[in-house]
């Protein structure tokens, strides 16, 4: 799904059909009512449960690549297997990111930047 469709589809005054909620909430795996109300406190307790889990995998995989220690390598990796167990799909997590800035979503990478056009590509695959 395109980041544009999604942040059409999160502001407030868009009408959604219901296959799409059930769609949503498929994919954030909270129950559709989380979708239908407002929370109390910004996000359904399964997710923010998820969100303090993803960063604290984050952490943990960023102690595990940096430590010099044998004794925290050890303790970090072994923290990262009972993280997994309680929630597997964090073994898809990666460290914090060690230099650099992130982009804002209205921020464009370098590829918008450094835009080549498409005859030149395919002029350079006939030679």
């Amino acid at each position: 799904m395109p980041a544009s469709q999604v942040r059409e589809e999160e502001k407030p005054d868009t009408d959604l059909l219901v296959s799409e909620l059930l769609q949503w909430a498929e994919i954030l795996d909270v129950p559709i009512a989380d979708l239908l109300e407002e929370p109390q406190n910004n996000l359904s307790s399964p997710i923010r449960e998820r969100a303090k889990l993803v960063r604290i995998m984050k952490t943990v995989k960023a102690i595990s690549e940096r430590t010099q220690e044998a004794n925290i390598g050890i303790l970090s990796e072994v923290l990262v297997d009972q993280l997994i167990d309680l929630m597997p799909e964090l073994a898809e997590i990666n460290a914090w990111n060690n230099v650099g800035q992130r982009r804002s979503l209205n921020d464009l990478g370098q590829i918008a930047e450094r835009s080549i056009s498409c005859d030149s590509i395919i002029s350079a695959m006939r030679d």
